[in-house]
């Protein structure tokens, strides 16, 4: 495929959008990726929960490992310490909990703000290139086999704004079915144009 027009103006243009559309995903990227992590930082309290629960956990069950060994009164110590400790592990649940949570809605937003614009980049400035690039392949190669101005006229009339065609003739379909030759270049050309081909490429037919 042919990515550029072979007319300057035209091939500066499709190059500036091309830097522009390159420039545009990669803000989008560090965007998606910026609120992501920013919205990861909310997991901090969820961390320092979970942390802060375990650490109760682990002193309580500690506790009452040692004050269950005393004889006696150390089974009815411990009793009331292992659930404390067992309220230090739903603590420490609810924490990494919280830090799932968090981290679900980081990718979830940093997905939504990566896809909506690059959809429209896609829509606004890759689909487009990508279509000008195999029109140009194409009409390159259909012009290798043979095709004549003829036909590229007959596509122009199909194909070109009405504005455009009438700049080439007040009556160009007439004209064309006259075999006008000057209204057959002039649309063969304006065809050519669009697909970012020159008109030498048309051996003797638009010269």
């Amino acid at each position: 495929m042919n990515w550029y027009s072979s007319y300057l103006a035209q091939r500066a243009r499709q190059i500036i959008a091309d830097l522009v559309g390159l420039a545009a995903v990669i803000l989008v990227i560090i965007t998606a990726v910026s609120v992501t992590t920013a919205i990861r930082a909310l997991a901090s309290f969820g961390r320092d929960l979970e942390a802060a629960g375990e650490s109760f956990a682990t002193g309580l069950a500690d506790a009452g490992d040692q004050l269950g060994a005393i004889p006696l009164v150390g089974e009815g110590i411990r009793a009331p310490l292992d659930a404390a400790a067992g309220a230090g592990g739903a603590v420490a649940d609810a924490g990494r909990g919280q830090q799932e949570l968090v981290e679900a809605i980081a990718v979830g937003a940093g997905w939504v703000v990566a896809l909506l614009p690059l959809l429209v980049l896609a829509l606004v400035w890759a689909l487009p290139r990508v279509l000008f690039a195999r029109r140009s392949g194409l009409v390159r190669r259909m012009l290798a086999q043979g095709l004549t101005a003829d036909t590229l006229a007959a596509r122009a009339l199909a194909r070109q704004p009405l504005r455009a065609l009438v700049g080439v003739h007040p009556d160009p379909a007439a004209a064309w079915r006259a075999g006008d030759p000057d209204v057959v270049r002039a649309l063969a050309g304006l065809e050519l144009r669009r697909a970012g081909v020159l008109p030498t490429v048309l051996p003797g037919a638009l010269s």
